[in-house]
């Protein structure tokens, strides 16, 4: 029997009450199986890579409702939680982010990403607003009937180059505190500069860290260091798409200049 959707929301928000875990962010279907096929407990949407594969620029040029098709499509297809990327919530108004948050409720999410940073601009909100507009996502998973739906948080200073680096952490731990209060089942900084950063927020953030993994290359901190770091949920972004079309371009190369079909050859042989 399949699972109801407020039996995945239950399971989402307990895998955030200890240790860590990997949201594997997936851009379409097939994507989505493949993760739920090696096992992991959980899938989300990625904007950037569903915008990738519509030909269109990442920060809301997908818009609302076609975000909303995409993963009404994708929840039922799954027996695990999924939750949804949903920008900064179409519009800057905290009725825009509540309208938003009880549409991907309705297309089947269990949880979903609010951002902090103006997508016209790419400047952060005004603090109040952005406290008020998450307040308002989390009263309408209530409404909806979703107490255990995970909104979240994400919130931009590194990203937005908000100030001095210390700045910057002070921003995110001041909004994600503020995040929480309103409602906030988890907070989401982007690549904070270095590890000691990253332990910093975990330490002052009273709600569990969602990290980006996938960039910052070899020096990037691993899940085993991440979760010595505190760091409860790492979500991977568009970074695996990147690296998928980014192999489908060098097979092409290598078909153009030397004539060779290896990317075609299984990595496994078999016995027989």
């Amino acid at each position: 029997m399949a699972k109801s959707q407020k039996q995945k929301a239950e399971e989402f928000a307990a895998l955030h009450r200890e240790g860590i875990f990997v949201l594997a962010n997936a851009w379409d279907i097939p994507s989505a199986a493949i993760a739920v096929e090696e096992g992991f407990k959980a899938i989300a949407t990625t904007s950037a890579g569903m915008a990738f594969t519509l030909g269109l620029p990442d920060h809301e040029y997908t818009g609302r409702d076609r975000m909303m098709a995409i993963v009404r499509e994708m929840a039922p297809r799954f027996d695990v939680p999924l939750s949804a990327d949903l920008e900064a919530g179409y519009g800057l108004k905290p009725e825009d982010v509540a309208l938003t948050v009880r549409q991907a409720i309705e297309a089947g999410a269990v949880g979903c990403n609010i951002e902090d940073a103006d997508p016209a601009t790419g400047k952060l909100i005004d603090f109040d607003l952005s406290v008020a507009r998450i307040k308002a996502g989390a009263e309408a998973a209530r409404a909806a009937g979703l107490p255990n739906f995970v909104l979240n948080a994400r919130t931009d200073p590194f990203l937005a180059k908000f100030g001095t680096p210390e700045q910057n952490l002070g921003e995110s731990i001041r909004r994600g505190n503020a995040y929480a209060a309103a409602g906030a089942g988890s907070v989401f900084v982007p690549l904070p500069p270095e590890a000691a950063t990253i332990g910093k927020l975990a330490a002052a953030i009273k709600a569990p860290l969602n990290i980006l993994g996938g960039f910052g290359g070899k020096a990037a901190p691993n899940l085993s260091e991440l979760k010595k770091l505190g760091v409860r949920r790492v979500s991977i972004g568009g970074s695996l798409m990147i690296a998928a079309y980014a192999h489908a371009r060098d097979s092409l190369r290598a078909i153009r200049d030397e004539g060779s079909f290896a990317y075609a050859e299984p990595k496994t042989k078999n016995p027989d």
